[in-house]
Parts: C-alpha cells; structure tokens; sequence
C-alpha cells in the first residue's frame, strides 16, 4: 500500500502519465510524458531486474520538458503482466520491447534507448537487432558482459548451487536481513552509512516483492544460465548507434571493468565513470548522471564528435 502511493506521487512528481497498451493479450504498463516530435528522438527508459518503471522519476524529472519520455515496466515487473510462458532470456525481453516499440508507433523513426542493469543489457541486445530503430544508446553499468572481477550478488545469479546451499538468494530476498544485505551491495551511500533507509520503509518495500517472488526466481534462474552471461558481449559489435556508458565506480553488482569492454567494442562509445556511486547510481548520483546524459544527447544531436 505504502509503496503504491509512493509509486503514484513519484510518477506524478515526474509529471509523468501511467497508460497501457495491449498487444496481442499482453498488457505493458508505461508512464509518459510528452509527444513525439521531429527535432528530438523519442527516449524509452528501461528498469533493472525486479524493480519498476518508477526507478527513473527522479532521473526523469530533472530532464528538460520539452523531451518525449516513456519508461516501461519491463515483462513481469510493476503493472505489465506475468505471463508464465513469456521468453524471459535478454534476447526475448528484446523482442517483446519491439513489440512494445511498435505498438506505441516508435518504430517509424530512430529513438534513444535507455537501459540500467539489466534493463541495459536489453537496451544493448535491442540496439544491435534492430539497428535502424536507434538514434542515441544508453547504458548504466548493463548486465550481460565478462567482467574482471565477478561481484557477490553477480555470483547468485551466475550459480543457482551457491544460493541453493545457503538456503538463499539475494536477487530474490525473502527475510529483512537479506533485504538490508542486497540494498548494501546495490547502494554505495547506504553502505558506508551515508544513506539511512528505515527498517520500516525496507519491510514495505520486501513485502511488496514477496508476492512476485515466483517470477523473480525463475527470471534469476534464465539470467543465471552459463550460455547467457556474455550475451550482450557477443553482440555489441553490431551496434552501430552513438553509444554512452554510465557506471559508478563503487559498483559491487556488475563490475565497473564492464565499462571498458564496451569502450573497446563499440565503435562510437563514451564513456563516463561517476565516483562514490555504487549500481544504484542514477538514483545515488541522479545530477552527476542527468549532467552527462544531456551533455552527451546534445553532442550527438548537435553533431559534434567525442
């Protein structure tokens, strides 16, 4: 309940719209605000793994006003339905995001796709599909590189035996103690102690997840398969578009070595790293990130080269 009237203020705050659109029997939810137009590429925001749409109104809000905005609940997530047979692997989320895309007639000209997590690592695998869809890419620290180091949370979800013997996983916390350790390996504030969150608010935010715990186990369970983990690697030489990474230095989910891999394997990439951040950074470090997201739209859309 709490965190439903906090979902509704933080949308509204935004000055974001929540709406549906039904493709097929399926429903996505997505906030929008503003209309498409011929100067500015249309942005699409995606969410990381078990969070929602709302992850980005704080992000959003500090963006200019006259910018074309959705952010979509990803399959299974917030207000879009959990279909038991949907393909939840990167490559599917991908293609339900072009069915997404075209329902809500953003396919007929280049967009700027954004994605966090693993919500990035969908961003990237649809920017190197469907290349003629993409005017400008980015990618907060994204999901589905080798990285140098393999952080703890990355390992429960890269060995489903590891989580099996302790009897849990973090990705999928069902006690208040695993809850405060996945919000200390997510936020780099929280973790030095700098960001107090009430064992209240934690609770609320755990008993709201605990319904969908099902879903968030068996998506672990697709994100963890070997075959998987290097999916957006394989396939970041196929994109083409102005590419701009993001990642917080402090990062203990996806390792900040991710950063270079892209740089080196992306043809037209920047590259920003924000210090004392960790995976959480656009809500850890929203200025630092809106700053370096805008400076990068405009320098592409304005033609100047990095």
């Amino acid at each position: 309940m709490i965190n439903s009237l906090y979902s509704r203020v933080v949308i509204w705050r935004a000055g974001l719209t929540v709406k549906f659109v039904t493709v097929d029997g399926y429903r996505f939810a997505y906030a929008e605000r503003g209309r498409p137009t011929e100067t500015q590429p249309s942005i699409i925001f995606l969410h990381g793994f078990s969070t929602s749409k709302d992850t980005w109104a704080n992000f959003i809000k500090a963006l200019p006003r006259n910018l074309h905005i959705i952010t979509l609940d990803l399959p299974g997530h917030g207000d879009s339905d959990r279909n038991p047979n949907q393909d939840l692997s990167m490559e599917g989320q991908a293609n339900t995001l072009r069915r997404f895309v075209c329902a809500v007639g953003l396919d007929r000209k280049p967009l700027h796709l954004v994605g966090t997590s693993m919500g990035g690592g969908i961003a990237g695998l649809y920017a190197a599909t469907y290349r003629e869809n993409i005017a400008l890419l980015t990618l907060f620290c994204p999901l589905a590189l080798i990285y140098v180091k393999v952080m703890k949370l990355l390992r429960y979800v890269n060995n489903k035996k590891t989580a099996y013997l302790e009897g849990r996983n973090m990705l999928v916390p069902t006690t208040l103690d695993d809850f405060r350790e996945m919000a200390q390996i997510n936020s780099y504030r929280y973790k030095i102690g700098k960001l107090k969150l009430p064992d209240k608010l934690l609770y609320c935010a755990l008993a709201d997840r605990t319904p969908h715990n099902d879903f968030f186990q068996k998506l672990s369970d697709e994100l963890g398969r070997k075959e998987k983990w290097d999916v957006l690697q394989r396939s970041m030489g196929n994109i083409c578009a102005p590419t701009h990474v993001i990642w917080g230095r402090e990062d203990d989910v996806l390792d900040v070595s991710g950063a270079d891999i892209l740089r080196e394997g992306v043809s037209n990439c920047r590259l920003d790293i924000l210090d004392d951040c960790g995976h959480v950074l656009v809500n850890e470090r929203t200025r630092q990130a809106v700053k370096v997201f805008i400076d990068f739209r405009e320098q592409v859309l304005n033609g100047h080269k990095k």
